[in-house]
């Protein structure tokens, strides 16, 4: 039998396993084994073997080392094939409890201390593990010196097993009573007070747990007063006012402990807070009464309330190396599967998942099992095992399962209120946009409208006072800005009125076919003055080309590219204006579904360019202040923008090709005529 080993309790086990050790056989009389006879000792190693108990002896004058047979069988060796001694001893012990193992050991031969008794687990040569107990005493010589060890070591694996699974059952218990919102409370006939309340029983109460136990010390206080009085079960139903004065439905059941007497001794509550439950049976009450005066509405109305209930609960599944082990209804039906043992027969809850979330769960894993913290709630964005798109608001943390680390998953399908939050923001810009268009439309009215009536009747007025005593160049000069402001103004008027129906719901526009070469003409007449002054040529290369708009838009819509255009060229620079038919397909802004062959109109010239800092905002009313031409001429932005939406209301597109100094081509395209 090996040279002895000293046990010491480890912290973490030493209560459990004290305690399933209290049911074997105490090793008393097995200490005087070494003058019982051998009678006696064949019972005794019958003893062992029932109890699984061995026992042992130490002589350390001679370093002699006993063991028993059943001692031999807790170690999974043989007698034959084992040598017990000190280091061999060592070696058995499992390798976290071998340095207290040595120290506990040391301990007792040097102090001499009797009795003792110690816990450790032993690794057996075929790498099992079993938990021991081993109890001894101490014999020492006449100067107080240990010269002997001798006791029993006691085989408790099964029932530090059985211990384990209890307290896995009781934490599960635990959890359930947790996520289904159950409060427990135990009141005491003995104290006649509250002795006992769960942390969800102050919750309901918006109170901390002891200043509950203090305010309902006497069970007059309690809803359940008359069933504690009678000592009888009973189920009830209750409002609550809650310290924040909010009325909670609360269910109840009360149970009655009683001694051999049948007097009572304790009262056990339970508790739940079944507002929301109360609210929807309201709901699902009305929705019934409804169904008297139309059956078909009602067969609805239930499966839509009963959708809604099932939406609103949240999703449950535990995992065990990756495996489902538990899942709930409310997670079946947000991962897309008809019942949750979809989910528990597979093998790996990552088989049905696309490559990247498989690799998150993954992750997840990984992050709560070596850190051991929880994850907070996060969104995430996945996709359902029937293939649908989907967000959800999930948290995990480690739990033990049956003995086993396992992982919990908690989801809230959020994927509807990201949509209506992204609704929201979607019309929030909307309204943005419309506010600041006004404001860009009172501040044309206010400043760019005002300003030209100012040029023309202050120069109309020098016309009329002076016009005996002006030379015929200046009053020529005067009669050109006059009649430059005067165009202007009706450019811009135009404009407003065009970009004024745009805002209108109803409005809508006159289609018709149009001779794009005989429209451009027209467009380009009121423009002849205005590119004069800068010695400008504009050449009309539209060919026979018919296109099916609106006639005064695209007036509008040539017009203002090719103002625009006057005002960034240099004297003596040439416009050009060309169109082309494109393929089938193209240049078409609508569904391909119902897309139309496109005429794309060209507008190019030699002028200044553009940065593309500047192209990123020619289309919008963001600029506060318009570029001004290369004469200083003014424009209050409006143009391009309008051209924009007058392309988009053809189904067309708009772009701009340009750099500085190399000049522009504006591009817009108009469906063709049938």
């Amino acid at each position: 039998m090996p040279q002895s080993a000293s046990f010491d309790s480890r912290s973490e086990r030493a209560a459990a396993l004290k305690s399933a050790a209290e049911g074997f056989v105490r090793p008393r009389s097995l200490l005087r084994l070494g003058s019982a006879s051998a009678e006696k000792q064949g019972l005794a190693h019958a003893a062992e073997n029932a109890g699984y108990m061995g026992h042992w002896h130490v002589d350390l004058l001679t370093h002699v080392v006993t063991w028993s047979p059943e001692t031999y069988r807790i170690f999974g060796v043989t007698p034959d094939a084992f040598a017990p001694n000190w280091q061999s001893i060592v070696n058995l012990t499992h390798a976290e409890d071998r340095a207290l193992f040595e120290k506990k050991f040391r301990e007792v031969i040097e102090t001499g201390r009797t009795p003792y008794e110690f816990d450790f687990r032993v690794t057996r040569p075929d790498g099992a593990h079993r938990n021991v107990i081993s109890s001894g005493q101490t014999e020492v010589d006449n100067l107080g010196r240990a010269v002997a060890l001798f006791g029993v070591i006691t085989d408790v694996t099964e029932a530090f097993d059985t211990i384990r699974s209890i307290q896995d059952q009781n934490e599960m218990l635990d959890l359930a009573a947790q996520l289904a919102q159950l409060g427990h409370r135990v009141w005491s006939r003995d104290a006649d007070r509250l002795r006992f309340c769960s942390e969800e029983m102050p919750h309901l109460h918006e109170m901390r747990p002891d200043a509950f136990l203090r305010r309902f010390t006497h069970p007059n206080l309690l809803a359940a007063a008359v069933a504690l009085a009678g000592a009888r079960p009973y189920e009830i139903e209750y409002c609550l006012q809650t310290y924040s004065v909010a009325l909670r439905n609360i269910h109840e059941i009360g149970q009655p402990i009683l001694d051999r007497d049948g007097k009572l001794t304790r009262f056990i509550a339970t508790v739940q807070d079944v507002t929301i439950s109360k609210r929807r049976e309201n709901a699902l009450e009305k929705a019934q009464s409804e169904l008297v005066r139309h059956a078909e509405e009602l067969r609805k109305s239930e499966a839509k309330l009963r959708e809604i209930i099932e939406g609103s609960l949240q999703g449950s599944i535990v995992i065990r190396g990756f495996k489902p082990v538990l899942a709930n209804q409310a997670f079946a039906r947000i991962m897309g599967v008809k019942s949750p043992q979809e989910l528990l027969d597979l093998d790996d809850i990552r088989t049905p998942m696309r490559p990247d979330r498989a690799k998150y769960v993954t992750d997840l894993w990984q992050d709560v099992m070596e850190t051991g913290q929880a994850i907070a709630p996060r969104l995430v964005q996945g996709c359902a095992f029937d293939g649908r798109a989907i967000w959800t608001e999930s948290t995990a943390r480690r739990i033990d399962w049956e003995g086993e680390p396992a992982l919990l998953i908690n989801v809230i399908d959020v994927t509807d209120r990201l949509c209506a939050e992204e609704e929201l923001k979607k019309k929030t810009r909307e309204l943005e946009s419309i506010n600041f268009q006004k404001d860009k439309l009172f501040s044309i009215i206010a400043h760019d409208l005002r300003n030209p009536f100012n040029s023309i009747i202050g120069f109309a007025d020098r016309l009329v006072t002076n016009a005996r005593n002006l030379s015929h160049g200046k009053t020529v000069s005067y009669a050109q800005i006059v009649r430059e402001a005067a165009t202007g103004v009706h450019n811009l008027l135009d404009n407003l009125l065009a970009w004024a129906s745009f805002q209108m719901r109803d409005s809508s526009l006159n289609f018709s076919t149009l001779d794009l070469a005989a429209v451009a003409a027209a467009s380009l007449e009121p423009l002849t003055y205005m590119a004069e002054a800068k010695r400008v040529t504009i050449a009309n290369g539209i060919g026979p080309d018919s296109v099916n708009g609106d006639e005064a838009l695209v007036r509008i819509l040539i017009r203002n590219l090719v103002s625009n255009t006057i005002k960034f060229l240099r004297n003596g620079g040439v416009i050009q204006l060309t169109a082309s038919r494109l393929p089938h397909g193209q240049g078409c802004a609508v569904d391909a579904a119902i897309q139309v062959p496109m005429i794309r109109v060209t507008v190019r010239d030699d002028g200044i360019g553009m940065s593309a800092t500047a192209i990123s905002t020619l289309f919008t009313l963001e600029r506060t202040v318009s570029t001004p031409g290369t004469r200083g001429e003014k424009g209050p932005g409006l143009g391009l923008y309008l051209c924009r939406d007058i392309v988009a209301r053809h189904s067309g597109v708009i772009t701009v090709e340009s750099s500085p100094s190399t000049g522009t081509a504006f591009h817009f395209t108009l469906p063709a005529a049938p």
